[in-house]
């Protein structure tokens, strides 16, 4: 209970095997940047590279996804600092469903981050339409469809059970 009496329940998320890959690349480019700067002309070559990794690095984990929770009225994906959460309301939500067969198929990213960290922003595919990931496990999705805003986004909990959590609540009006 928080201090608000308002009941919580926290998922977890957890990286998959190739945001790890991406995320530990990125972090990669800061020494090696510094590393390049020291050792081969030009010297603003390797300061390219360093500042490119630290900017990504920062843009991407201000967007990163900590976990998920469910409070009695609302649904929060919650973010390293909460100014840049999201907050839904259980009265805007359709629906929240695990992936069927063919749902991401010919998924392509429109804008956003593939890796990094995780995935977030906007992606498209031929089953689902277009759609906002906030996402850090691609085998671990749950689909929730909103009414307001009318969107699609997919979610990662280590428990996919949160799926069945969400659609309770939707029962319950």
């Amino acid at each position: 209970m928080t201090e608000n009496n308002t009941i919580r329940e926290v998922y977890t998320v957890s990286l998959d095997v190739f945001a790890k890959i991406v995320t530990t690349m990125v972090f990669a480019m800061m020494p090696g940047g510094i590393i390049l700067m020291f050792t081969t002309p030009p010297w603003y070559g390797g300061l390219f590279l360093f500042f490119t990794g630290f900017l990504l690095t920062g843009i991407f984990y201000l967007y990163s996804v900590r976990c998920y929770i469910l409070t009695n009225d609302k649904f929060i994906i919650q973010r390293p600092f909460s100014r840049f959460n999201r907050e839904i309301l259980y009265s805007d939500i359709i629906s929240a469903r695990l992936p069927e067969k063919g749902d991401f198929k010919w998924t392509l990213r429109t804008a956003g981050n593939g890796g990094m960290f995780g995935y977030s922003g906007d992606y498209s595919s031929e089953k689902l339409g277009d759609f906002t990931m906030y996402s850090t496990n691609r085998k671990k999705s749950v689909i929730i469809r909103l009414r307001h805003p009318k969107e699609t986004i997919v979610i990662s909990p280590d428990d996919p059970k949160m799926a069945e959590a969400i659609t309770s609540r939707l029962a319950k009006g």
